[in-house]
């Protein structure tokens, strides 16, 4: 009878440890596992004509979340151009920081912050699913500003701690004008004044071998550089350019003294003379006009703006200060009025000229 109930006792255990076993076989089988998808971060200074190598690369990542704020009004392209550098100001001016139009260190630091502050919801797939919690990505902290290298563009100081006060932080300079670059402390040896670009690129020399007797200042015309590449004075393209004074022989340090970072545009568009003043209509007789901006698209019109008093250049400077023509032979003898503009109307000037009579 023992033996009996002892077997029967055995049964029920082996029984019971079955079930258990098929009904966590049947849980397992229903767990999900959930984890929270990491966010894209910018991991990579961003600056204008800069263009995503990769689809989805970090300046569509840009856009994208500019375009969500509405701060960009144009699709992604992964191009960085004046749209998402006009955005890029509009979002650093809301959220305190000097709105150069650059993605620098703290700039990239809100944004990724914004983007990884959410963590995703967490589904299931049953009501039996297990989830196993993931920590919520971490939000990177606002670096704390410090100077920096020459490789390395600085967003975060203020313009106060600038050694060098002028061009100020977030300036907009025209080429061809004149500016006085101005620092606060005399340099110990000869040194050079160079053009920087986003990234510590040297775009040229505005001066070298300066001495530090010159004083705390210099005139510069801007966007005129010496480039040692082509040994030979140039004018940089716009966009954002900071000055660095350093020194001769060491070149480049991070002790060296820097401006904020300001933007270089095409230059005012003027006509200021004309040399001579008078010029018969031979259409071969050199003119020369003088001003500033003028390009390809620049038009030049006798008396109205009419294509039928246009007259052709025959010359530009690549500056833009120069330009050359001759007056047609159509052209009455006598006073008239010398219309310039720009190509598109927007922006013109007017000087006096005669027209003499063939010799």
């Amino acid at each position: 009878m023992y033996n009996s109930h002892m077997k029967k006792y055995e049964l029920l255990v082996l029984c019971s440890l079955f079930i258990v076993v098929i009904l966590s076989t049947i849980s397992l089988s229903s767990i999900t596992l959930v984890h929270a998808s990491t966010c894209s971060v910018i991991n990579s200074d961003l600056a204008v004509g800069l263009t995503d190598t990769v689809s989805g690369g970090p300046i569509t990542s840009l856009q994208n979340y500019l375009q969500n704020l509405g701060d960009l009004k144009v699709a992604p392209s992964g191009h960085f151009g004046p749209a998402t550098f006009a955005a890029v100001k509009i979002f650093q001016t809301r959220n305190n920081i000097s709105p150069t139009g650059y993605v620098g260190p703290l700039t990239r630091a809100v944004i990724n912050k914004s983007i990884c502050s959410v963590t995703p919801a967490v589904t299931t797939t049953s009501t039996s699913a297990v989830v196993i919690p993931v920590p919520p990505p971490v939000e990177i902290a606002a670096p704390t500003p410090a100077p920096a290298p020459s490789t390395a563009p600085v967003t975060t100081i203020s313009a106060s701690t600038f050694d060098i006060t002028s061009p100020a932080v977030g300036q907009v300079l025209p080429i061809n004008s004149s500016l006085i670059i101005r620092w606060n402390k005399l340099p110990p040896n000869v040194f050079n004044i160079v053009l920087e670009q986003p990234g510590g690129v040297g775009a040229g020399f505005v001066a070298q071998s300066v001495s530090p007797t010159a004083g705390y200042q210099y005139l510069w015309k801007v966007g005129s550089v010496f480039s040692s590449q082509l040994n030979s004075n140039i004018k940089v393209d716009v966009g954002t350019y900071r000055v660095r004074l350093q020194s001769t022989y060491s070149g480049a340090t991070s002790s060296d003294q820097v401006s904020g970072w300001f933007t270089i545009v095409a230059p005012l568009f003027a006509a200021t003379s004309v040399m001579p003043a008078s010029a018969p209509a031979d259409n071969s007789t050199s003119v020369v006009l003088l001003g500033s901006g003028f390009t390809y698209y620049t038009h030049l019109y006798f008396d109205s703006n009419d294509f039928a008093t246009r007259v052709s250049s025959s010359y530009i400077s690549p500056d833009g200060s120069v330009l050359v023509f001759t007056v047609p032979t159509t052209m009455s003898v006598g006073r008239h009025t010398l219309f310039v503009t720009n190509g598109s109307n927007i922006s013109s000037s007017s000087l006096p000229f005669i027209v003499s009579a063939v010799q």
